[in-house]
């Protein structure tokens, strides 16, 4: 399953292999646009904000998507379109469309390999709401009283994301395919889940009682155990796959934003940026190891990807 998170993821074929770069990560190379990778599916086909990356080269999304954020082993893409939410499947495209009359807006944060798509809805200044599309109907999934929205949702049909509580605490939640909704532990503040595989695994971030953002993983319902380095200041899990393989990025005090990879036994893995002390971000990883995500030098994000199993 795939979240994708850049500054927070036709037909089908495998992607060749280009040159690995020189510098930095062994594994990290450029895509050759100038924006964010988002997604990768299991056939290592890649979507970029307006691309699509496949036997190494770049294509315009289909179907007039205006960008895009997940793609699965189908070749499904979600995405928006004219501000909404929207759906390339069986080669058309489908208007989502939002929640509620009184929204505005309406975004994808997530895609099973069935083609149901979650994400949020709602008006600029007003409420959001998590929902489900699936089927050709919209369901908007039960909150705790305030703003909610979805981050991800799996082949069985769970779904993860965010609730505000009556406390005006963001709590990590976990939504059943009925849309039971389960709150998730904190390490002591705010917390949001912004992925989640077939078990039921779920990663994201959670705020510890001094303040400092902590990447963490939720196995199965449990604690939040944290996944990134143990000085870190900032962390946050973006993605996680079948196998465990979290991938997502951390900062240490007084270093830039750097991409990681953590098994589910092993140690950390940080991702050297191919430009030394430039910011790294992992957005998304598929059942390979293979990971994608953006470089960013000043105002400007470079697409990147990292082959598995590194």
């Amino acid at each position: 399953m795939t979240t994708g998170l850049s500054a927070w993821l036709l037909g089908v074929t495998l992607v060749a292999s280009p040159a690995h770069a020189a510098a930095g990560d062994p594994g990290l190379v450029r895509l050759g646009v100038d924006e964010c990778a988002q997604d990768v599916n299991g056939l290592e086909v890649v979507v970029t904000d307006t691309h699509v990356y496949r036997l190494g080269r770049l294509f315009p999304l289909p179907g007039g998507l205006d960008s895009a954020v997940r793609i699965n082993d189908h070749g499904d893409i979600a995405g928006t379109d004219d501000g909404v939410a929207a759906l390339w499947k069986d080669r058309r495209l489908v208007r989502i469309g939002v929640a509620d009359p009184s929204d505005t807006y309406s975004y994808v944060t997530g895609l099973n390999e069935r083609g149901d798509v979650v994400g949020t809805s709602g008006a600029f200044g007003g409420p959001s709401r998590a929902f489900v599309w699936s089927g050709g109907a919209m369901r908007v999934l039960p909150g705790l009283g305030g703003d909610a929205g979805a981050s991800d949702i799996n082949d069985r049909g769970q779904v993860s994301g965010y609730a505000w509580d009556a406390t005006g605490t963001q709590r990590a939640v976990l939504w059943a395919p009925d849309g039971t909704l389960t709150t998730l532990g904190t390490l002591g503040g705010h917390s949001l889940a912004t992925a989640l595989n077939n078990r039921g695994d779920v990663v994201g971030y959670s705020y510890t009682a001094g303040g400092s953002s902590r990447a963490v993983r939720w196995a199965q319902g449990a604690a939040p155990v944290p996944v990134d380095a143990p000085e870190s200041v900032f962390g946050i899990a973006s993605d996680i796959n079948e196998r465990g393989r979290v991938v997502g990025n951390l900062a240490v005090a007084a270093g830039p934003q750097q991409g990681f990879v953590r098994d589910a036994t092993g140690p950390l893995r940080p991702v050297a940026p191919l430009v030394p002390g430039e910011t790294t971000v992992l957005t998304a990883v598929n059942d390979h190891g293979t990971a994608v995500g953006c470089e960013f030098s000043g105002d400007v994000s470079t697409a990147v990807l990292r082959y598995g199993p590194r």
